[in-house]
């Protein structure tokens, strides 16, 4: 397959947890780098945007002026055809940073009533959500909600979810099993999203 050809993946991962490679383990970060794997045997090239590592501005527009680093992100997801919205769970609601994102998105629902025309339409939409606590399904449910608002679409079984005890461990066997215990559903996710990606990339939905 050409490289045109090949499907682009982006990944909005908004763990609160600052340090990659050697720093504490983070189960949102290796469940997503488990769905990006997956991918990969479909044909699918992917990236993870770490949010944390961006100094992504309050507000609503797509631009909040100097510094803001939202506009380069955003362009990367207008160029993907699958968008993976990834959080851990902080006190039942998506971290801030998965928050920040849907707020900054919102000039592009407000141009989506004005218009009737999404710039995200005939993209995909996924979510990959952890945590300790409960509100797994309400994290899904506020994220599914938005991603359906801005024209994304939500094939069935895009999302994964990991609860359990956050045991201390040295990464690389927590690791280890933790990628087996999700395995399956990664793939499923991964094989669904491509699917479909593939699918409105050669049947447009209509927005006339």
């Amino acid at each position: 397959m050409k490289a045109a050809d090949r499907l682009k993946a982006i990944v909005l991962l908004a763990t609160l947890k600052h340090k990659r490679g050697g720093g504490e383990f983070s189960h949102t970060e290796t469940l997503s780098e488990l769905v990006i794997e997956c991918l990969r045997q479909y044909e699918v090239r992917s990236e993870i945007v770490r949010l944390v590592d961006y100094d992504i501005k309050p507000g609503i527009k797509i631009n909040m002026g100097k510094g803001d680093e939202w506009p380069q992100i955003l362009k990367k997801v207008l160029a993907a055809d699958i968008i993976v919205f990834a959080t851990p769970i902080w006190w039942g609601n998506q971290s801030s940073l998965m928050q920040r994102v849907i707020e900054r998105l919102d000039e592009l629902h407000n141009e989506l009533l004005d218009t009737g025309k999404s710039r995200l339409a005939n993209k995909v939409g996924g979510i990959v959500i952890t945590g300790e606590e409960d509100g797994e399904q309400h994290i899904t449910g506020n994220i599914s909600n938005f991603l359906l608002s801005i024209g994304v679409t939500l094939p069935p079984q895009c999302a994964i979810s990991y609860q359990g005890d956050y045991e201390r461990a040295t990464k690389h066997s927590l690791a280890k099993r933790f990628r087996e215990e999700n395995a399956d559903g990664a793939e499923t996710m991964a094989r669904n999203l491509a699917f479909f990606a593939r699918l409105l990339r050669e049947n447009n939905i209509p927005q006339e």
